[in-house]
């Protein structure tokens, strides 16, 4: 069993787990991240809880009991906040993507402006999700995809559109479809409906 190292800050815990973030940074984005956590819908009326409860089937009363506005908006803000802090974590700076790479600094610089590398602006500097990478090499057909990511796209939702398994991908997500080489046009066409997310 592992021991448990007492953190006594943001910025430590960052450190420790080889996170190149500042705690200040780490918390400007969990902000923007909280602060985008839509509100609730609106309870059901009373015919759309009575029409649940003889037609949705076991356990639906149960759930439809105990829920509540409040505890829908705090999960929602948890899931937010966990998401933001993986992709984050699962990010890399230029430097650290030269170095994976075995290339220079400036060669990541080109590929981050001809988009055939991804990256996502964190006040002011570049962070570079791993997901684009498979051992020390970008995925197969990387460019193509890079190049329908819409500007308007969150790193949270690029992520998790390239970890979900897809039906029009034989149940694999965008990730595995790739690193097998396969055609990317598919992934194309997903990436380029995330404005629709």
């Amino acid at each position: 069993m592992r021991s448990v190292e007492r953190v006594d800050s943001l910025d430590a815990l960052l450190a420790k787990h080889h996170v190149d973030l500042t705690g200040r940074e780490m918390l400007r984005e969990l902000d923007a991240a909280l602060t985008a956590v839509p509100a609730a819908s609106d309870t059901l009326s009373a015919g759309e809880i009575e029409f649940l409860r003889a037609h949705a089937g076991e356990g639906v009363g149960e759930v439809l009991d105990q829920w509540s506005p409040v505890a829908e908006i705090r999960a929602r803000a948890v899931e937010i906040a966990r998401q933001t802090v993986t992709v984050l974590a699962d990010s890399l700076d230029v430097k650290e993507a030269a170095a994976l790479l075995g290339i220079d600094r400036s060669v990541v610089s080109r590929r981050l402006t001809a988009r055939t590398l991804w990256a996502f602006d964190l006040h002011g500097h570049r962070r570079i999700p791993r997901w684009q990478f498979v051992g020390d090499d970008v995925l197969p057909g990387l460019s193509a995809v890079v190049a329908a990511i819409p500007s308007t796209a969150s790193p949270v939702s690029v992520a998790a559109l390239m970890h979900t398994s897809q039906p029009d991908l034989g149940d694999r997500t965008p990730l595995e479809h790739l690193a097998a080489a396969a055609d990317p046009a598919p992934v194309v066409a997903l990436v380029e409906s995330l404005d629709t997310w």
